[in-house]
């Protein structure tokens, strides 16, 4: 583990993240016309959910596949995204989405599509996206991360191994 990685606090984490991700920039309308749904795409990397990457549960794709009927809106793509904060460093943030960057990677399972920036990828290389039931809700969650040595007990947030990090 480098000095730079001993000494990474929270706060400089949440800086580090925020400078290496790139600001998001809506979609509009070119001078050929609106983009086709496929050329949205155009930068990103496109690969099948596994393991290898980040894997897609069936209840998430079950729960996905209802909200864009639901919605009407088939063109809808869930964004995790990783952010520092929470009692151990490291929260995950997701959010439905129609904007991809250069930078994201798309993982497709069934027709759904989780979006991933480059950086956020790192940090949940191996984990599964799953939906998940509750009695006090229920909410998609990152689970089974192998960078994660330690998380909270709600589950929200985690601590990084960097060593994991630097072998992916």
């Amino acid at each position: 583990m480098s000095l730079f990685q001993r000494t990474l606090i929270p706060s400089t984490r949440r800086h580090i993240l925020s400078a290496l991700r790139p600001q998001r920039q809506p979609w509009c309308a070119s001078a050929a016309g609106l983009r086709l749904y496929s050329a949205k795409f155009s930068g990103a990397i496109v690969k099948p959910a596994s393991a290898e990457g980040l894997d897609i549960t069936d209840r998430a794709v079950k729960q996905l596949k209802h909200i864009a009927q639901r919605d009407n809106e088939p063109d809808q793509l869930l964004r995790v995204l990783v952010d520092s904060g929470g009692c151990h460093g490291y929260q995950n943030k997701m959010e439905l989405t129609k904007t991809v960057d250069e930078d994201d990677y798309i993982f497709e399972k069934d027709g759904i599509r989780v979006v991933v920036d480059g950086v956020s990828l790192q940090f949940l290389r191996g984990s599964n996206v799953d939906f998940v039931e509750e009695l006090i809700g229920s909410t998609f969650q990152v689970v089974d991360n192998p960078n994660a040595k330690n998380s909270c007990g709600c589950n929200i947030s985690y601590d990084v191994d960097l060593d994991m990090l630097t072998q992916n």
